[in-house]
């Protein structure tokens, strides 16, 4: 280890020995074994790669320099290479919509922090949200692709673009498994339909 205390707070912190690594990992592979169960693992990648070779920019940029009629002219140079070697942690093909990949990008948090500690725990998922969107989102869209950010506290509190990945999952699920649950009583129980068994003595 590194040596310091071990106590709840650097446990939850210190970047030594893997805890925070293992946390993600864990999240990330369990995402992309039920998304495997509701479409199909087929349509399930690990680490999917988040910008393509050749930016839209670089595109746009290289035909506006070409001379007019000359198809085989030089791309133009640009010093403006995105960053090809960023991933997502999961991708699902028809999660949103059908014939169209969704890429997924786990971060979990530590609201209770010190950075953290005076801001709600809610906006700081917010803000994390809002952060991994505006680094990843477009370079997606370009690629006609959507992407949709993970985030989680370490206390399994979710953000609200995970909580509404959740409710598709769900739906997903229920269709793979052709299940429909029923709230049946005043006190919130569901129970789900099952068809009844047939009478052995038949």
């Amino acid at each position: 280890g590194c040596g310091a205390p071990m106590t709840v707070e650097h446990a939850l912190c210190c970047k030594v020995g893997g805890l925070v690594h293992i946390r993600h990992d864990d999240v990330a592979d369990e995402w992309r074994h039920l998304c495997g169960c509701a479409l199909s693992f087929g349509r399930v990648e690990r680490e999917p790669r988040i910008y393509s070779s050749v930016s839209r920019q670089q595109r746009l940029d290289a035909s506006s320099d070409a001379p007019s009629g000359e198809e085989d002219a030089p791309t133009a140079s640009t010093d403006q290479t995105p960053p090809t070697g960023e991933r997502g942690d999961a991708s699902a093909h028809g999660f949103w919509q059908r014939g169209r990949t969704a890429i997924f990008d786990v971060r979990i948090t530590d609201t209770q922090s010190r950075s953290y500690r005076n801001k709600d725990y809610q906006k700081v998922l917010v803000q994390q949200e809002k952060e991994k969107k505006n680094q990843y989102l477009r370079p997606c869209l370009e690629m006609r692709k959507d992407f949709t950010p993970l985030v989680y506290s370490v206390d399994g509190i979710a953000g609200r673009e995970a909580k509404n990945a959740e409710k598709r999952l769900a739906y997903h699920l229920s269709e793979k498994l052709r299940k429909r649950v029923l709230c049946s009583d005043s006190n919130g129980h569901c129970r789900g339909t099952r068809k009844q068994p047939s009478d052995p003595r038949q």
